[in-house]
């Protein structure tokens, strides 16, 4: 969408500014173009991806009462796009749809909002080569506007007439700017569809997206609403993810064991901890919108039809649980940071009054069971001292969260009964959760680098269990590993640095996945930039992953123009 968006004002002579630019803040950031000579001006364009486009979402009553105006500030029908048209009175200024978008009333609605307040719309279509772009309604300049309304007011008026008009349209616009510059940027989540949430961010491309699932995935409803409403809701992206996913839970009858609220600030103590729970919700979202797209190809050879023992069920449990445990392999960490502070514990000292010792025995009696069914889904049918040496020192010294995730959740599921789900879908997620980390998979695959300091490591890689992990053979891991390794908004390490999903499709065969970075700063000691830390990673995982040369992914250093393409 953008990129034929910026194709189609190239072509009519504009020259364009980097899209996304941090110049736009607190609204969100559109594509903006300008022309010089004797045709100057100034194009904004902003981006709509919804396939159901309503004027009620878009076009809002809206009265701002904290004002020196004893009874408020007023705008009838107030939008984002007027926002821009106030905010650059000289640009014309567009919305931009996809060509899918449904022609009902709510569209028509729409389109005749934009022709009443001179909102330009472009429609984008794919159904020809290139991505032409439409114009639908023709877009005014705010400044161009009031010259017209202010020559229609005067035209066959006294002197005395002229002046009543000139104060009264003086009056209106300049209700109408402050309105608009002053007031209507500020209630970050009253007027969420310009403004920017804090911290961590949910992806609109992925919020987008599930308006466009089919009724292949049973808990479609739950997901469209969560699209359809995240853009009003006063609440923030944690409360909404966690809304979603006990919903999810209590799908099939099982309450979500939610505990991490609580701990995120503790966490936080560590100052290299990135987010992991709406991580793993965008992992979650990500993955639903694939296997709906791929649905008939993979679910008919590994699952069933019934509530339970789907596809689209063994991927729920899979990705939303799939960091559950992480704060067990952090702990040591987190709590001398905690001493460090709370005692005033040297830096560099080592005693941790709280470290956490998993004991074998504790192990043997209360996961026992479940670590041989882990062996199992992990395809590893023979188990020698080489293997059961790097799986219990993964678990009771390196405290891999991926495989106490896998454990504890068989366990939880165990304690709390299984509802409907049948072995297999649990089989499916436990497994996924159990290999998704590198320091899981790279050493079962045998890609991991040699460690003198890991000698357990080292003998257990070289026996290459698991070499690559097909699409067709293993959906759920496959999606997984490769979701886990893309979703990288609102986890960034450095404020300055900006990562975001740019786009997400698919033409039936291919699914493009892109995602751009900005701003990123090099460590402190000239070590490498989060770009660069990508590209090593998704390297690693295209020679473990393979799909068929079905998934494409783009990095994009939006600073440096790089561009790297990962086919797997």
């Amino acid at each position: 969408m953008i990129e034929a968006v910026r194709k189609h004002l190239k072509s009519e002579g504009y020259e364009l500014r980097r899209d996304y630019d941090p110049v736009f803040e607190p609204a969100r950031v559109p594509v903006f173009a300008y022309r010089g000579g004797e045709t100057s001006a100034e194009v904004l364009v902003d981006i709509i991806t919804e396939p159901r486009v309503r004027a009620s979402s878009y076009f809002k009553d809206r009265t701002f009462t904290r004002t020196m105006n004893p009874v408020g500030l007023q705008l009838s029908g107030a939008s984002s796009a007027s926002f821009f048209r106030h905010y650059f009175p000289n640009a014309l200024v567009y919305w931009a749809l996809p060509g899918y978008v449904e022609k009902g009333p709510d569209y028509a609605a729409f389109v005749d909002n934009c022709r009443q307040t001179s909102i330009g719309v472009l429609e984008v279509s794919r159904e020809h080569a290139g991505w032409p772009v439409q114009e639908v309604v023709a877009g005014l300049p705010l400044f161009r506007e009031r010259i017209s309304e202010l020559n229609k007011g005067l035209r066959r008026r006294s002197a005395a007439g002229r002046k009543e008009t000139i104060e009264k349209l003086l009056m209106k616009w300049g209700q109408e700017d402050l309105a608009y510059l002053v007031f209507y940027p500020r209630p970050k989540y009253l007027a969420t569809d310009i403004s920017k949430r804090d911290e961590f961010s949910i992806s609109k491309e992925l919020v987008y997206k599930m308006a466009e699932l089919s009724n292949n995935i049973s808990y479609k409803d739950i997901l469209v609403r969560f699209g359809e409403t995240y853009n009003e809701t006063p609440k923030d992206d944690y409360e909404i993810a966690l809304d979603v996913m006990n919903e999810i839970w209590e799908f099939y009858n099982i309450k979500y064991p939610n505990l991490h609220k609580g701990f995120d600030e503790v966490l936080k103590l560590d100052p290299l901890y990135r987010d992991h729970f709406l991580h793993a919700f965008q992992v979650f979202l990500y993955g639903v919108y694939i296997t709906d797209k791929e649905y008939t190809s993979i679910a008919e050879v590994h699952f069933g039809h019934e509530k339970g023992d789907r596809l689209e069920d063994a991927w729920a449990f899979a990705s939303t649980y799939h960091d559950f445990n992480l704060m067990i392999q952090n702990f040591d960490k987190w709590t001398l940071q905690f001493f460090i502070k709370a005692l005033h514990f040297e830096e560099g000292e080592k005693n941790n009054p709280a470290s956490l010792r998993l004991d074998e025995s504790y192990v043997r009696k209360g996961y026992m069971v479940n670590t041989k069914k882990l062996l199992q889904n992990l395809r590893i049918e023979t188990v020698d001292s080489v293997t059961l040496d790097f799986l219990y020192d993964r678990i009771l010294s390196r405290k891999n969260h991926g495989l106490i995730s896998a454990l504890s959740l068989l366990k939880y599921l165990d304690l709390k009964g299984r509802s409907c789900l049948t072995e297999r879908v649990v089989d499916a997620a436990c497994k996924a959760i159990s290999l998704h980390d590198f320091k899981v998979w790279g050493f079962l695959s045998g890609i991991a680098s040699d460690d003198n300091n890991d000698v357990i490591g080292t003998k257990f890689k070289r026996k290459k269990i698991l070499r690559r992990l097909a699409f067709k053979s293993d959906p759920i891991s496959f999606l997984l590993v490769l979701a886990d390794s893309l979703q990288e908004e609102g986890r960034e390490r450095e404020q300055r640095c900006k990562t975001k999903l740019e786009k997400l499709e698919t033409d039936g065969q291919t699914v493009l996945t892109e995602i751009s970075f900005s701003e990123d700063l090099k460590a402190a000691q000239g070590g490498d930039s989060q770009f660069d830390d990508k590209i090593k990673q998704l390297t690693n995982v295209k020679k473990f992953l393979d799909g068929g040369k079905n998934f494409r992914i783009e990095i994009v250093d939006q600073d440096t123009d790089q561009r790297h393409i990962f086919e797997i």
